[in-house]
């Protein structure tokens, strides 16, 4: 069977994403930036949040705001939604894991 010819190996909600977004290099910290804005630390001014459930999550002001700030923060790294980010994350661990001893900063193998 012929493939027609717009065929693309790439999965269609990673391929247009932005090039700082391709790029293993950048998949480290981005990952940690964006896992920063669910965490709450405990810190002498406020407590860290502890929910039972996603409603009482979702009624909490500080976790709400939380939430909001990370969904900022997706838009404005080039994500148009969180399946996209998902499919993202997964594609980077799978090149973390078939590729593991690349430096992907300098491009190299490690030594």
């Amino acid at each position: 069977m012929d493939k027609p010819a717009n065929y693309s190996k790439v999965h269609p909600l990673i391929a247009n994403l932005p090039k700082h977004l391709k790029d293993p290099a950048n998949y480290e910290r981005i990952k940690k930036a964006i896992a920063d804005t669910m965490v709450l630390k405990d810190t002498k001014l406020e407590k860290a949040c502890v929910h039972e459930d996603i409603a009482s999550m979702a009624a909490c002001p500080k976790c709400t705001k939380r939430m909001l700030y990370r969904r900022l923060l997706l838009k404005k790294l080039g994500f148009k939604n969180p399946a996209q980010y998902w499919a993202w994350q997964k594609t980077h661990e799978r090149i973390k894991e078939l590729y593991p001893l690349m430096n992907w900063k300098t491009q190299e193998p490690l030594k």
